[in-house]
């Protein structure tokens, strides 16, 4: 992946990112919007000053696992804020969602935070699946294929809009008469990350269209996705290279074995996100003890995972945005 100064992708080495707070997973909850805007900023600026090379937002309004009348900062105006506060860093979302803005303002929204970070954007971009929040604000909850098949339009118009004068192009669900996209990003292009391990259709697309790749899962599954994007891939000619794989799983650090298991059991870890078994959690994130986080996250660069996105189970505390960095990274085994 990219370098800390913002480099390109280059498939070789491990990548490091982590999300910066915004209020999604309730971890702002009973601050005020300001305070929490103050240390999400904070935060970012430590992860930056720490070595980590990407920072990324989700492209959520309301929060999870459960909605909550609390803060959620939205994405691309957390992203352009965050791009005049930080100087290399990376900057991307895990992921957009092809469906929630027109294709030529999200075209023009990801241009402009590249060229207010000076290049340093990474366009992350899905179907959609949060259908509670779709019916909130309105928007329409097409069936899987639809969203799937404006995913795929919105990939290739967007890749349009950022190279061309005019774009015009009528495709099943999107439509453009002679637009225009100014200004151009500052990369060209940026690279783009499409999120979601839908084995049939997601991968087929990634294998096109991708230049990073996302899948929260568990180790096995990430070896089965691998090998069937290098399927696809060989399947279109494309070499599996040019495609950076990574991984987005929880973390957090603890001492003992005992205190990650005493924490998954409590109130504060008892949000799994979808694992029923805490022994599942702690098998497919990576929390635990230092040595424990090291021996899974090097299963995943063993895997051919070349970058980490990392969402901490501590925030708005910062130990194990510190400790990741500091104790787990040198102890990986990572490819040249």
């Amino acid at each position: 992946m990219s370098t800390g100064s913002g480099g390109r992708t280059n498939g070789s080495g491990l990548d490091i990112g982590v999300f910066v707070p915004q209020g999604w997973k309730l971890e702002y909850t009973g601050w005020t919007g300001p305070d929490a805007w103050e240390r999400s900023v904070a935060l970012a600026c430590l992860a930056e000053e720490l070595g980590y090379h990407h920072l990324w937002v989700y492209d959520h309004v309301e929060t999870v696992p459960r909605r909550r009348p609390t803060h959620v900062f939205e994405a691309f105006t957390m992203l352009a804020a965050l791009s005049q506060r930080t100087s290399n860093v990376r900057l991307g979302q895990l992921v957009t969602c092809a469906s929630y803005r027109n294709a030529g303002l999200l075209a023009k929204e990801a241009a402009c935070v590249d060229v207010y970070s000076g290049g340093r954007l990474i366009l992350g971009l899905g179907a959609g699946w949060f259908h509670e929040e779709y019916h909130a604000y309105g928007y329409d909850y097409l069936s899987d294929g639809q969203r799937l098949a404006v995913l795929d339009e919105t990939l290739q118009v967007v890749r349009r809009l950022w190279s061309q004068e005019t774009v015009t192009f009528a495709g099943t669900h999107l439509a453009f008469d002679g637009a225009y996209c100014d200004p151009k990003p500052v990369q060209t292009p940026p690279p783009i990350l499409v999120g979601g391990g839908g084995e049939q259709v997601t991968l087929r697309i990634a294998a096109r269209q991708a230049d990073l790749t996302n899948w929260q899962v568990g180790l096995d599954a990430f070896v089965r996705k691998s090998g069937l994007l290098e399927r696809y891939c060989d399947e279109i000619g494309r070499p599996f290279a040019d495609i950076t794989r990574t991984h987005g799983p929880d973390c957090r650090i603890f001492d003992t074995d005992a205190e990650a298991r005493a924490w998954c059991a409590s109130d504060d870890g008892g949000d799994l996100w979808g694992h029923g078994d805490p022994e599942e959690y702690l098998a497919e994130n990576l929390v635990g003890t230092v040595e424990q986080v090291t021996e899974k996250a090097q299963a995943f660069v063993d895997a051919g995972c070349r970058g980490l996105i990392l969402w901490l189970r501590d925030y708005p505390e910062d130990e194990t945005l510190r400790r990741f960095m500091a104790e787990v990274v040198p102890r990986l085994d990572v490819p040249g």
